[in-house]
């Protein structure tokens, strides 16, 4: 079998030119920053709705289009990191560079079309961020990847958190446009330094490969992992949270902002409390999920994302919203990193993991662009209350998926590795 990197000598000491810390904190740092914008662009949402007249679709037009954009390259990107590993650094850099012009180009544009063609490009940015940054976490810590997947995970939660309250106190102060394009220079310099530090991190480039062999043997060995492994559910359960959380992302922005007339600081807060809790119970799950197996939390997590979306609701403006969104934050994003380490359990060996992250991050954002769309629509002709509902009845739906996962645990070689 024709191979550009060998999967298996990736973890080698004498493969890693760049050191599992340096490469470790490097690319689990960056994603906080990335996050940052992700994440303070749903506290803009209520102002671009408002500047330029927007309806409630449209608004879900603007995180959809996000979402599609992504998961279009998600799904090809992920994939040729695989075939060309030793340019990971390339592509990481190339990713943070591509996020840091896309929100440069949204915050000149004059016109909805071109602030979603910006987005586009935006997002493509972030997509092409983790296929070769998880997947190089999962090769490198193969007896760890629940936690360190989701430290990854619990890094953009820290960004998460900071970019919301950021956002929310700079509004007082400076327009929309402002806050978009001015995180731009920090982010091409952020590109450069991953680029310092990880150049080596994919290893030499090995002479004589047939890549249209390598091709066909990455496409066999794709399918192979989907027959009778259970992968077909992990996916499922990916797909439907991620559609769940979707569906709610820009919806509870918007709710507080043009149902509940609270103040940019208090939606910025509200935003950065979905994320907040994560950063400490994502790794905590991740560890646990080494040690018992995926399927146990997943299924906890998934019955407990049932209740939140409509105490939210319920909670109309006191206090009770607020502590809905805290608690739902516990959980949220944790099913992706919890799914992503079990989709590469069952296909480790195989020199894959970009190839499944990418895959599954891109099947999450074509559903998560329909529940998107699906929300604004009830928003717009039923009301506010349906779209919690649908977003609590998804995650039943991915609950009954869950149940039916196979339960995947570490194997004592890769605990010894």
């Amino acid at each position: 079998m024709a191979e550009a990197v060998d999967p298996q000598a990736i973890a080698s000491p004498e493969f890693n030119r760049t050191k599992d810390s340096v490469m470790a904190t490097s690319v689990i740092g960056a994603h906080a920053l990335e996050h940052m914008y992700g994440r303070a662009f749903l506290v803009l949402i209520p102002q671009i709705y408002i500047a330029l007249g927007l309806a409630p679709i449209q608004a879900g037009l603007l995180d959809a289009v996000r979402q599609l954009s992504g998961g279009a390259t998600s799904m090809t990107g992920g994939f040729f990191v695989d075939m060309f590993q030793h340019r990971r650094a390339h592509i990481l850099t190339f990713s943070m560079s591509l996020i840091a012009i896309g929100y440069f180009l949204v915050s000149i544009a004059p016109t909805f079309g071109l602030i979603l063609a910006a987005l586009a490009l935006a997002s493509a940015g972030t997509a092409l961020w983790h296929p070769p940054a998880l997947g190089l976490l999962a090769q490198r810590f193969p007896a760890q990847r629940g936690l360190f997947i989701s430290m990854h995970r619990s890094t953009g939660n820290v960004g998460d958190w900071l970019g919301p309250l950021i956002v929310g106190g700079l509004l007082g102060i400076v327009g929309w446009r402002v806050i978009v394009g001015g995180g731009t220079p920090v982010l091409l310099a952020l590109a450069a330094l991953i680029f310092f530090l990880l150049r080596n991190v994919g290893g030499p480039k090995v002479e004589g490969v047939d890549y249209r062999v390598k091709f066909k043997t990455q496409m066999r060995d794709m399918r192979e992992s989907f027959r009778g492994t259970g992968m077909w559910k992990i996916f499922s359960v990916s797909a439907v949270r991620g559609m769940g959380d979707r569906s709610l992302l820009w919806v509870i922005p918007l709710y507080l902002s043009d149902q509940l007339g609270l103040s940019n600081f208090w939606v910025g807060f509200h935003v950065a409390l979905l994320a907040a809790p994560g950063i400490f119970a994502g790794p905590l799950f991740g560890a646990l999920s080494d040690r018992i197996g995926r399927k146990p939390i997943i299924v906890f997590i998934m019955a407990s994302a049932v209740i939140f979306p409509v105490t939210m609701f319920l909670g109309g403006d006191g206090i009770g919203m607020t502590i809905s969104v805290a608690l739902f934050g516990v959980f949220l994003f944790s099913v992706n990193s919890l799914t992503q380490a079990a989709a590469i359990d069952v296909a480790s060996g195989k020199g894959l993991e970009g190839t499944f992250i990418g895959l599954m991050w891109g099947s999450n954002a074509f559903f998560g662009a329909m529940s998107s769309v699906v929300a604004g629509v009830l928003v717009e002709y039923i009301g506010w209350g349906p779209a919690f509902y649908f977003a609590a009845s998804l995650f039943f739906v991915g609950l009954l998926f869950a149940l039916a996962m196979p339960n995947n645990r570490v194997t004592r070689e890769a605990r010894a590795a």
